[in-house]
């Protein structure tokens, strides 16, 4: 890999997907990872990522992230960043259309990472202490739940059984390729070929 002086400063939610473009050459920059429940705490996750963006200032960097932080589109205004299009990493995976149907379709979505993480997401994260009480908040606002298969790694089909069978919903396994993933990372880079800095 040729040192183009882009790093990509990116959500751990995507470590596996990147690591697979990485491997068929698809993508030529160096990766940068954050632990991916930092989004649960904004404030930590922008000083994360300002940490992270000061230690090497001369370098440019693609920011892959949805909208985290309540600073994350100033910092992308600087003129060596560029964020990827998403609110959310749903969306960055999915493309808009995907996510808003999935989103009309009342459905709780999970990511690889975080269908393995599940517990830690419901009882330490998002603060659900006892099981009846994420039951019935899932239950009072969704209708289903879907995991998205990247095509990365094996659908964890354990996991997901104990997933339906602790919230008492069925689960879905929605198969996606990285086209889009692919498409949004070369778009944001765009930026750097305007400013003539690629």
């Amino acid at each position: 890999m040729r040192d183009n002086g882009i790093t990509c400063l990116a959500c751990g939610v995507f470590r596996n997907e990147l690591e697979a473009l990485a491997a068929k050459g698809l993508i030529d920059f160096k990766v940068h990872t954050l632990e991916s429940m930092l989004h649960m705490e904004p404030a930590k996750l922008e000083k994360a990522m300002d940490s992270a963006i000061h230690r090497y200032p001369d370098n440019k960097y693609l920011l892959l992230y949805g909208d985290c932080q309540p600073h994350m589109h100033e910092m992308n205004d600087r003129k060596n960043t560029s964020k990827i299009a998403g609110m959310n990493c749903c969306e960055i995976l999915l493309g808009k259309d995907t996510y808003r149907k999935l989103q009309r379709e009342k459905a709780f979505i999970f990511l690889p990472e975080w269908a393995l993480r599940w517990r830690e997401i419901f009882t330490k994260e998002l603060g659900f202490d006892k099981p009846e009480n994420a039951k019935a908040f899932l239950k009072e606002h969704l209708d289903k739940m879907v995991y998205i298969d990247t095509g990365i790694t094996q659908v964890p089909n354990q996991v997901l059984k104990e997933i339906r069978e602790f919230f008492d919903m069925p689960i879905e396994v929605m198969s996606i390729s990285l086209d889009i993933f692919k498409l949004k990372i070369d778009n944001a880079l765009h930026k750097f070929d305007q400013d003539g800095t690629v």
